[in-house]
């Protein structure tokens, strides 16, 4: 009898293992400043922990100025922008990896869906960018191998150095060269999530952005596509009135934007691979 009640708990504790393994979809191997992550299922959101494991339909995202690299057991990376939400592995969306609510990610070998658009890499070296615009347009540039995109019934081939525009109910724009992707609009905000813990307690680990790419990438880019715009009231930027982007020749005007007062001011410029620098000293400001 002894011998047959504890055959039954390993084997119950071994199939409890075995379910955890399998709704177990990915790792949280790194990231910078405030990220928040939400369990399936769950209304609250919790502070992202370094190395975390994470699960089929939890979602992750990233605040202003933060960023997140996501890693799949099975090799595939996300890298995820600032402002940006995901659901890994979501219900109802078979073969998915991913699904971006909002904001923008790079993507190696993950398949992933949007609002309105499904994009799967078609080779192994496959790597590509994902970006929803504030009218939910999903723009997808590869940046090597080649990857299908998919709305509406309708399905095109992007190959290296291209991209393709998926607009609201309309089917993949035919792929052009991947230069005039960078050039318009930033991605859709995401309202700040209700029940937010308090963030930045401790100071969490540095990474360099988007390390799958080669050390040089970017050594031969001397130009910028644009910038982006933050003001606060306080030096540290922790209560942000304005955060927006803008092209190169662009230039705001606060006094429309902003009622009088003292404002801090920064900016960050925007290459035209779409890779933000680090943000400029803060600089008071009157309006």
């Amino acid at each position: 009898m002894r011998i047959f009640l504890s055959s039954i708990i390993i084997y119950l504790s071994l199939g409890s293992a075995l379910a955890a393994d399998e709704l177990q979809a990915a790792k949280l191997v790194r990231f910078t400043n405030d990220v928040l992550f939400r369990r399936t299922g769950a209304t609250d959101w919790g502070k992202a922990r370094p190395l975390m494991d994470l699960f089929e339909r939890d979602t992750v995202y990233t605040m202003a100025s933060s960023r997140a690299e996501v890693r799949f057991h099975t090799g595939e990376t996300l890298v995820l922008a600032p402002n940006t939400l995901v659901v890994l592995r979501p219900p109802g969306k078979k073969g998915a990896d991913a699904e971006m609510v909002a904001g923008e990610l790079r993507s190696r070998r993950s398949r992933i869906v949007t609002r309105n658009a499904t994009i799967l890499p078609k080779t192994a070296d496959a790597e590509f960018t994902a970006r929803m615009k504030a009218d939910f347009t999903t723009i997808v540039s590869v940046t090597r191998g080649v990857a299908e995109v998919e709305a509406q019934g309708r399905k095109v081939e992007v190959r290296k150095g291209y991209f393709t525009e998926v607009r609201p109910d309309m089917p993949p724009s035919l792929p052009a060269v991947l230069s005039a992707a960078l050039k318009e609009g930033s991605s859709a905000a995401v309202l700040l999530p209700e029940k937010v813990p308090p963030l930045r307690d401790s100071d969490p680990p540095a990474f360099a952005e988007f390390d799958f790419l080669p050390v040089n990438a970017l050594d031969s880019v001397d130009a910028n596509s644009g910038y982006q715009l933050q003001v606060a009231k306080d030096r540290d930027f922790a209560a942000i009135l304005l955060d927006r982007t803008y092209k190169t020749s662009e230039k705001p005007d606060l006094k429309k934007l902003l009622p009088p007062g003292d404002y801090f001011m920064r900016a960050a410029k925007i290459d035209l691979l779409g890779y933000k620098g680090k943000f400029s000293a803060p600089r008071l400001i009157k309006i």
